[in-house]
Formats: C-alpha cells, structure tokens, sequence
C-alpha cells in the first residue's frame, strides 16, 4: 500500500537516469500525486558551498551533508526531521518522521545533530496516478519499514560496500 513512509527502490525496468539504483521515500500519497526524497544521492558538496553568498554562521558546522532529493526544484532546500520534537507547522511522514516545518534561520537548522534532521535539495514528484502506473509496469519496488529507525542507523551500515543499492534492499 502507498502512503507517506513508504519506500520505493528503483528497478532496471525505470528508464529514467534521475532514478538509476535510487530509494525514495514517499512524504505524501493521494489522488492529486505523490511526492517524495531520494534517500541515497549525496550532493557533491557541502550545504554552505551551495550558496552563493553563504550566511556567517560562526558556530554551525560549514560542512553538512545535503542530498539531492530528486529532480524537481532542485535549487529548493526540503528538511526530514527524524526522532525529535517536530518543528512548528511540519507535517508527519510517518512515526517519528516530519516533513518541513518553520524554521528562521540555516544557523538554527544546522545546529540540529546532523543524524536528526535530513537535508535536501529537490524532490521526487508524481502527477495523480503516475507513480501507481510506473509500480503496476515494474518501475519500482514497494517497501514498508520502520522509516524512524532506518534513518536513525548509520548510514553506512546500509549504503555502505560494493553495491551500496543492494545492500539497502537487504537491510528491509
């Protein structure tokens, strides 16, 4: 069954290179489309270095990791918060898991412990209907787990080795 928490593994039968040996996770599931983070894409650099004119930001860390959450709007900054008090105006994905929220600043953000608040530019986005077509052709894997618990684990306990995908799919 689709809805928010539900993760998504890309097969060969997907022929998009945005989505090449990726895992998704889905935020919202409705009738109007779905839309969701890929989990497994690191950007190339750190969050600071993707601003042009980076904020001072004299006791946050200038090296945060940031993910590239899928192909649409990607210069847009989207926020998982993961095992804390959920921020103002954020919306459950699942227990434990928060989409978005109010936040003032990048400083405020980035003082956030690092394992509790994932970072991404971009997002994965489906018109209505679109994602269960591209399931019922094979394109993607359905998955259900504990999404707190698997972002709180070490990442590289589940993309880590040779086949960093096939590894993650064990790990479900």
């Amino acid at each position: 069954m689709l809805g928010p928490g539900t993760l998504l593994a890309a097969r060969e039968e997907l022929s998009d290179p945005n989505f090449d040996s990726t895992i998704v996770v889905l935020c919202q599931h409705g009738s109007e489309g779905s839309y969701g983070f890929v989990l497994n894409r690191p950007a190339h650099m750190p969050l600071v270095e993707l601003f042009e004119n980076p904020p001072e930001m004299p006791s946050a860390p200038k090296n945060r990791k940031v993910y590239m959450g899928g192909p649409v709007q990607e210069g847009e900054l989207q926020i998982l918060q993961v095992g804390l008090e959920p921020a103002p105006g954020s919306q459950e994905v699942s227990p434990g898991v928060y989409l978005g929220g109010a936040w003032t600043t990048l400083e405020e953000i980035l003082s956030v412990d690092p394992k509790n608040l994932r970072l991404f530019l971009g997002y994965s986005g489906w018109g209505g209907g679109q994602l269960k077509r591209e399931i019922e052709l094979g394109a993607w894997e359905v998955f259900q787990t504990d999404l707190q618990a698997l972002l709180l684990s070490p990442e590289d306990a589940w993309f880590g080795g040779a086949d960093p995908f096939k590894r993650f799919i064990a790990t479900l």
